[in-house]
């Protein structure tokens, strides 16, 4: 899966059993957009595209990593907890 911001478009491009069923948002599709709203939250909230076409990963592609979501923070403050 690829996720690229272009302007106040977001292009999610991927290829899964449910794309080809003319499915336009399969489940990761709507995992993607969350996760990068929740990596960008700043932003402004953007337009869904979604391109079907298989990914190959590439070694200078950087992993990014998502700050804790709310329910993770407070599982965290609970477990922690004296």
């Amino acid at each position: 899966m690829k996720v690229e911001p272009h302007y106040n478009d977001l292009i999610i491009t991927h290829d899964c059993p449910a794309c080809h069923f003319g499915h336009k948002q399969c489940k990761h599709v709507q995992m993607a957009a969350e996760a990068y709203e929740r990596w960008q939250w700043w932003e402004p909230k953007k337009q869904i595209h979604t391109v079907t076409r298989k990914i190959v990963l590439s070694s200078e592609w950087e992993q990014i990593q998502l700050p804790p979501s709310q329910e993770e923070q407070l599982r965290a403050v609970i477990d922690h907890a004296s």
